[in-house]
């Protein structure tokens, strides 16, 4: 979807459900550090809420922007991230699995950001907004500190990895195809 900002204001009911996003960040991390799972469960919950609803509302309302195009990804990669850096010092997550997975996000956005520099925008493929939801149920699974409910939480980011490994081998795959034809 183009973005379409000369007329939109800066701050649009999804840019500011993306910065809102941003700012459970630290509150979540708070609640796990004390022991408060559920309490950082609920605001990962509503966080993750906020995900899917300002794309809704953009799309809805034809309030897609620049911006919002550019904050919805760093929003989602600073929660995901930063929640899972935590919970694998919780050690409920392996090292490994977040390393990859943070790796990759900052190789794909690496290479968005320069591709946006060329005017040319790579949009997040299904299998990546597919990694995205399966990040968010696993890492509400692990919060949600029922035994069950963390062993579910473990599958599921397992396979949110090789969704993950999956679409950044398709994103830049895509990116050496375009080099390769001289689009790029």
């Amino acid at each position: 979807m183009k973005a379409k900002d000369e007329q939109l204001p800066l701050w649009t009911l999804p840019n500011r459900l993306c910065i809102l996003r941003i700012l459970f960040i630290p509150l979540i991390i708070v609640f796990i550090e004390k022991g408060l799972f559920y309490v950082a469960f609920v605001l990962f919950i509503l966080a993750g809420i906020t995900d899917g609803l300002d794309g809704f509302v953009a799309r809805k309302f034809k309030l897609t922007s620049k911006l919002g195009l550019y904050l919805d990804p760093i929003a989602d990669k600073l929660l995901v991230s930063s929640v899972l850096i935590t919970l694998t010092y919780h050690h409920l997550v392996p090292l490994w699995v977040t390393i990859l997975l943070v790796c990759r996000e900052f190789v794909i956005n690496g290479l968005r950001s320069f591709y946006a520099l060329e005017g040319i925008t790579i949009y997040p493929s299904f299998a990546g907004k597919l990694k995205t939801t399966l990040q968010i149920v696993a890492i509400s699974c692990l919060l949600f500190k029922h035994p069950l409910a963390q062993q579910v939480g473990l599958y599921i980011i397992y396979a949110a990895l090789l969704f993950s490994m999956y679409s950044a081998v398709n994103y830049i795959s895509a990116i050496f195809r375009q080099n390769k034809t001289g689009n790029g």
